[in-house]
């Protein structure tokens, strides 16, 4: 499991950047690593496939993004796959919540009665490219190589350009109702965000970033409301995914280790035989055996 964000602002040798405050911007030839890998970030961003194509996985979704398109990925956990058939470049934009909460009470125009219901629990936002905004990805790829780079004052303006451009399309009214909704008291509750991040590899402190709580804050919010420990509730969850997915499909056991968030498939193995009783291949030819023709 990698953090999306720590990574690319570790490597600037790959990823070219641009900084202003807590906004980052990454224009990068997507390096031809593993195809498929889980990754998370604590920050929301935007991206925009220039070339190539990548797929995104979450348990019960998945979005192909081709050239030319462009989608708003909320922070927290998925896997990510990449075709390495033509070179896969990408733009990425980083946005932390509180710039985004910051955006939308300044622009509180924006908001829009429509679209007063909850948004959808789904990790992705598929964005209409217009003209415009096609125009505009192609101006900021200039930026990155430049001897002098811009200011951070212009930085920020070209954010916000960015983000005006796309809420002033009608088409992108499921992301206004998701960045109206991050002024809401009742946003992204506790729960919300264990339930969507459970079935990954991440780690407690990991969590406690995603939910920007400290580790034992975090611990202790958790037990509150769940009473059991953290370690014992992502354990459950994933072992009953896996089980799900092992009488109810043909995929590999090593897939459906990786899918259910565990560290390899023997580590999978052992606590899947210490809570029913068999290893899972065992357990899948039983359940095979017994079940009606």
């Amino acid at each position: 499991m990698f953090n999306y964000f720590e990574r690319v602002k570790s490597r600037p040798e790959i990823y070219n950047q641009l900084t202003c405050r807590e906004l980052l911007f990454v224009h990068y030839k997507c390096p031809m690593e593993v195809n498929k890998q889980d990754s998370w970030s604590q920050h929301n961003f935007i991206q925009y496939i220039l070339s190539g194509k990548k797929a995104f996985h979450t348990p019960g979704h998945s979005w192909l993004m081709r050239s030319g398109d462009a989608f708003f990925v909320k922070k927290g956990a998925c896997i990510v796959e990449k075709f390495f058939e033509e070179p896969l470049c990408i733009m990425t934009f980083f946005l932390p919540d509180s710039y985004l909460q910051t955006f939308m009470q300044e622009n509180n125009t924006l908001s829009h009665a429509r679209w007063t219901e909850p948004p959808k629990n789904e990790l992705l936002i598929p964005l209409q490219v217009t003209s415009i905004m096609t125009a505009f990805f192609d101006s900021l790829i200039p930026y990155f190589y430049s001897d002098t780079k811009p200011s951070e004052n212009l930085l920020e303006l070209k954010f916000r350009e960015l983000l005006l451009n796309i809420l002033d399309n009608p088409e992108n009214g499921e992301l206004k109702n998701y960045l109206t909704h991050l002024l809401s008291p009742q946003y992204e509750s506790f729960q919300q965000v264990m339930e969507a991040n459970c079935l990954y590899n991440l780690s407690l402190q990991d969590y406690a970033k995603l939910l920007n709580l400290s580790l034992s804050s975090f611990k202790r919010h958790f037990i509150l409301l769940y009473k059991i420990t953290p370690g014992h509730w992502l354990q459950e969850h994933k072992l009953n995914h896996a089980y799900h997915l092992l009488i109810s499909t043909d995929k590999p056991v090593n897939d459906i280790s990786f899918e259910s968030g565990f560290e390899n498939s023997t580590h999978f193995s052992h606590l899947f035989k210490k809570r029913f009783g068999l290893s899972p291949l065992k357990y899948r030819k039983e359940n095979e055996v017994s079940r009606p023709s």
